[in-house]
Order: structure tokens, then C-alpha cells, then sequence
């Protein structure tokens, strides 16, 4: 049984923020349901806090531990070592299926609470974009999963449905008739407001999709039609910043750039982001948070990443450092600067937003899909994206090289934006990137064949014995 399913008599669903909610006596209204959907987003706030910094960076040559004493759970992700009794891989797993669970419950109750139709239609659209959304970050960790698409009302129900795992192309086929079906429900001009999702973001998480599946003229599509999307007011709907840094800043919503951002607030209200525990090293006096706050180490740049910025590009600057002011000194120490908020006074309650999608995104998966299909033009898309940096242009790439440019590219203009981990493996260039980083460091590891997908939790098998395990594990 999966975890964000889980049933009992007394308490169908946890469907927070409204907690013990019943459905015999509850979804009367249209603010009902509404909790239900709030609830749905605020599951993205743990889902991209922690969980996907661990599988989507530490996993890779941009990130490693700078901790004298981590779990054994963390250091596999460092190591690619990682096993089905890892700490971090049931809250992710249960995380995700409680996001779809939630939207479940919406679209089951969202024709019988008298939305207006434009309310409607929103709220329709937004649950089918985040179900597509839990199950694409699943199915590309784990392979074959469990697909729910209905709500559970009781633990018979729940005893009696087939949880079984489902082939890939199933969740596949699940996930593209989700946005496609999305995409009519939301009006064509972009909204202001980048934490709720719209149609730019349903498009944008669609090329995602067919890219992941090398179906580049259909990424192509999608990726046009995010181009030419227009704000209310006729203008462009999406613009590269002018200043990288300000994407990672406190104030960062609803930029140009942003497509699509997961909304933390900080406050002392349970809705920050713990980014500053995870990015800068754990050190004594160092002097960077107010009353001197350590940082975790948890997942800090390595050198790797640090020397893979070209001379004068201004994203270093934006992104990662080594000086550290500690006490009367400057130690050198690498840390990553993105998303921070240096106003904390507790580490776990930062308030700077987390964009998942941003146009930078739709011009590097343009120049990368291009390429794929021999289109002309691609090296027009990847350079905007280096024109912005500063740096100098390229040109007359080969079809080969040109991969390796795009994988350069993404590796910078995303470090630590949780998009490493997937971008090696949809290229195949998983096992060659990170057996050759390892044993640029003297280790001995090397990625298995097994480990391009991480293993079904085995919390989770033990509920449920009918989920099998993936091969190798």
C-alpha cells in the first residue's frame, strides 16, 4: 500500500492543511475544496526542500558532503551507493503519491460544490498539472509505479483497488493525457502570479516529458507554444532576467523568467525552506546568518563544479563561492549561494521561492531538441542563454559536441536547481560523468547499471508486498 494512501476507520485521508477531514462531511463548498488544493501545493514544499536536493544534486558531480559525521543514508547519495532502507526515499515516495492523492480528491468533488465555470476550470487544470507533476518525478526515479486516479473513500476501497507497479508507458501515457486534458482548461494569457500553475507551466512540464522520451518534434511543439505565449496585456508572457542573480534572492516571485516556482514563506510558520542548513558548510563562527547560525554541509558544491565555470561568467559569482569570513579569518569553504535567505534566524525557515520552471529552461531544452532533429537555429538558443552570462558565443559545433556544449550549459545555468541527476540520465551520460568523477577524486565507486533508477522503499513493500523491487536491489 502507498504510504500517502494509508486509511483508517476513524480518518480517511490526511489531507492537510485541514486535517482529519471526512468525507461523509466535508467538500460542501467551494472554499472545501479549495483547501484540498492549497493542500496539494504545500506538498510540493517538502518534496522540493530536501528530498530533491539529495536525489537531483548530491547524487552528481555538482554536490557532495562537507559533514565529519553524515548518516549513512546521505552518504549514499554521495556515493551512489544507495539502498531500499535509505532514510530519504519514503518521504519522497509518500510525498508524491500524497500530492496525487489530494488532487484525486479534488477532481472527484469539483462538479458538485457550485464553482463558476471559470473557477472550475482553473481548479480542474491545476490538479491534472500537479498529478502530472507527482508522477513525472516518480516515474523517472522509480521506473514503474503505482497509478491512482481515483479517491479512496474507505480502506476497502483502498484493500480491493490494484496498487501493483504499471509499466512505464502506462504512467507515460497517464501523465501526457493529464496535461494535454490541462492545457484546455486554462486560459491562454499567463498570469502574474508564478506559485499557482498556468498554462505556460502545463507546456513547459509537457516538452519536459516528451524530451525525457527523445520525442523532439513533439517537445519542439510544446516548447514554440511556450514562446509565443503573451501576458494579458499582449506582451511577451516569458523573458530571460537581465540580472542572473536576482532568480535566487529574497523577492524572487513572479519574475520575467519564472515559469513556475514552489512558494516558501518564512516566519516561524512551518513554510520556509531549509536551503541555508543544506548549502553552507557546517563552521564555527562563520559569519554569514544573524547570531552566527552554523550551516549543515549537508550538500555543498564540489571543485568539479566550482572549475566547470568558464572565465568571466557571471553565474559563479551568482551561484557558488570557497570564502568564507569565520571569526577574524577567511577560510576557504565552498558553498552555494542559490536560493538563500541570509535573514533567517532559524535555518529551516528561509522565504526565498524555489523556481522549478524558468524560460532559461524552455531556450536549453529549444537548443538541445533542435540539435536531436538537425533543425537549424540551435546555437541561436543556446546562445542567449551564454549571451546572458557574459560569454562569448558558439558556433560550428558538430551534432556530438554540441550534446556535450548542452550538458556544460545546463550543468552551470542549474547547478543545485535540482535538475543534474535527470539531465544525465536522459542523455545516457549518467555512468561516464560520474565514474569519471569519482575517480577524479581517488574513489573507487562507479555507477551500476541498476542504479539509473532508485530503489522502491522498502517501508513501502513492507505495507504492500505486491510492489516488487527493481533489479539490483
Amino acid at each position: 500500500m502507498i504510504a500517502g494512501l494509508t486509511v483508517s476507520c476513524e480518518n480517511f485521508l490526511d489531507l492537510g492543511p485541514a486535517n482529519s477531514i471526512n468525507t461523509q462531511s466535508f467538500y460542501k463548498t467551494p472554499n472545501d475544496v479549495q483547501t484540498v488544493l492549497v493542500g496539494a501545493y504545500s506538498t510540493l514544499r517538502d518534496i522540493h526542500n530536501i528530498n530533491l536536493h539529495y536525489m537531483g544534486d548530491l547524487t552528481t558531480d555538482n554536490a557532495e558532503i562537507q559533514l565529519p559525521n553524515p548518516s549513512a543514508s546521505e552518504q549514499q547519495f554521495d556515493q551512489m551507493t544507495f539502498t531500499p532502507t535509505n532514510d530519504y526515499f519514503p518521504g519522497f515516495w509518500s510525498n508524491c503519491y500524497r500530492l496525487i492523492t489530494r488532487c484525486n480528491t479534488v477532481l472527484n468533488h469539483v462538479d458538485g460544490v457550485g464553482f463558476d465555470d471559470a473557477t472550475k476550470n482553473s481548479v480542474q487544470g491545476q490538479c491534472l498539472f500537479l498529478r502530472a507533476y507527482g508522477y513525472f518525478l516518480l516515474v523517472r526515479m522509480f521506473g514503474e509505479v503505482s497509478i491512482v486516479t481515483e479517491e479512496f473513500t474507505s480502506p476497502n476501497q483502498v484493500a480491493t483497488s490494484d496498487l501493483r507497479r504499471k509499466p512505464v508507458e502506462e504512467v507515460y501515457s497517464l501523465i501526457i493525457s493529464d496535461l494535454t486534458q490541462a492545457a484546455n482548461f486554462f486560459p491562454t494569457a499567463v498570469p502574474a502570479t508564478k506559485g499557482q500553475a498556468s498554462i505556460g507551466a502545463v507546456k513547459t512540464l509537457l516538452a519536459k516529458v516528451y524530451l525525457t522520451r527523445k520525442e523532439y518534434a513533439k517537445a519542439l511543439a510544446e516548447l514554440d507554444a511556450v514562446m509565443a505565449l503573451k501576458k494579458a496585456d499582449g506582451s511577451k508572457a516569458y523573458n530571460l532576467q537581465s540580472d542572473y542573480s536576482q532568480l535566487f534572492k529574497e523577492r524572487n516571485n513572479d519574475l520575467a523568467e519564472s515559469i513556475f516556482e514552489i512558494e516558501y514563506a518564512s516566519g516561524n510558520l512551518g513554510l520556509g525552506n531549509s536551503y541555508a542548513s543544506q548549502f553552507y558548510p557546517l563552521l564555527q563562527g562563520m559569519q554569514v546568518f544573524k547570531g552566527d547560525l552554523l550551516g549543515g554541509g549537508r550538500c555543498v558544491p564540489t571543485q568539479s563544479l566550482l572549475d566547470a565555470y568558464e572565465p568571466d561568467d557571471k553565474r559563479k559569482e551568482a551561484s557558488v563561492g570557497d570564502q568564507l569570513q569565520v571569526s577574524n579569518a577567511m577560510l576557504t569553504s565552498r558553498f552555494c549561494k542559490k536560493f538563500i535567505d541570509y535573514n533567517v534566524t532559524i535555518l529551516s525557515d528561509g522565504g526565498v521561492n524555489f523556481t522549478a520552471f524558468r524560460y532559461a529552461d524552455i531556450l536549453l531544452m529549444y537548443a538541445e531538441a533542435s540539435n536531436e532533429t538537425d533543425r537549424a537555429g540551435a546555437e541561436t538558443y543556446l546562445n542567449e542563454v551564454r549571451e546572458r552570462a557574459g560569454l562569448d558565443p558558439v558556433s560550428g559545433l558538430g551534432k556530438e559536441d554540441f550534446r556535450l556544449a548542452i550538458e556544460q550549459e545546463r550543468r552551470v545555468e542549474f547547478a543545485f536547481e535540482q535538475q543534474r541527476w535527470f539531465d544525465l540520465v536522459r542523455t545516457g551520460r549518467l555512468k561516464d560523468v560520474m565514474d569519471a568523477h569519482f575517480q577524479s577524486k581517488g574513489q573507487a565507486f562507479t555507477v551500476a547499471d541498476h542504479r539509473w533508477l532508485l530503489p522502491v522503499p522498502q517501508s513501502q513493500r513492507d505495507i504492500d508486498p505486491k510492489l516488487t523491487q527493481n533489479p539490483g536491489y
